[in-house]
């Protein structure tokens, strides 16, 4: 089932001839797809200081500009933005273009004589649900390294922890002799020895505790900074 972005396509239209960019332009625009205002460009030149200095969703690349090759600009955008989708736009068909350009890594080939509203539209389709997946793939990928991130994290925890245990479990039988002594140590001392077996009783909860450690997460300290919850 297709599902629609939850914002516009950005479009980049690339044609030396002003007509055929108005003409795309509208189909654009009249596309049941949601997109902003096309941006258009006349030569390659200005087409890849353009993917450079902001992103697109959709290159429609005319083949044969004044300056520039189709094909150089079609690799050279690939390059400047990988997932930005290409479809490359021709005079005339021809099999080998359409072959080299596909090679090349062009979405779609599209012959200008043939190109209307309903041709766009489906490009159009095409790209969000390309966009879709891109952002599948990159959420499933940010799951998984965060599902890591959570092992790696939780088994240190327990490491940690039953390294701590052994001193900490030693360190309470050692007070509780010295508690038990005959004869019994003064006031003063018996004292110091009950605060110091309260505290490493604490310690011994603590070490208890962060053992059944199952999930952390990150929640927000500052604008700039955030620090680990342990649940």
């Amino acid at each position: 089932m297709f599902m629609t972005l939850n914002r516009p396509l950005r479009v980049l239209i690339v044609d030396d001839s002003e007509d055929h960019q108005i003409l795309l332009t509208q189909f654009v625009k009249r596309a049941s797809v949601p997109t902003e205002p096309a941006v258009t460009c006349q030569d390659g030149k200005s087409a890849l200081h353009a993917i450079v200095e902001d992103s697109f969703d959709c290159l429609l690349l005319d083949f044969e500009l004044p300056d520039i090759n189709g094909i150089e600009i079609l690799k050279k955008a690939r390059e400047i933005a990988p997932e930005m989708a290409v479809v490359m736009v021709t005079a005339k068909g021809n099999e080998e273009i359409a072959v080299e350009t596909m090679k090349a890594g062009a979405m779609d080939y599209l012959v200008k004589g043939n190109v209307h509203v309903q041709t766009l539209e489906r490009v159009l389709l095409n790209v969000t649900e390309r966009l879709e997946l891109h952002e599948t793939v990159r959420n499933q990928e940010e799951r998984l390294i965060q599902a890591e991130r959570q092992r790696v994290m939780i088994e240190s925890i327990g490491a940690a922890c039953h390294h701590f245990s052994q001193p900490v479990t030693s360190l309470l039988g050692r007070l509780e002799i010295l508690i038990a002594r005959k004869p019994p140590l003064d006031e003063q001392d018996m004292k110091l020895l009950e605060q110091c077996v309260e505290s490493t009783r604490k310690m011994e909860d603590l070490l208890r505790r962060f053992q059944k450690v199952t999930e952390y997460r990150t929640v927000p300290y500052t604008d700039k900074v955030k620090i680990v919850d342990i649940e």
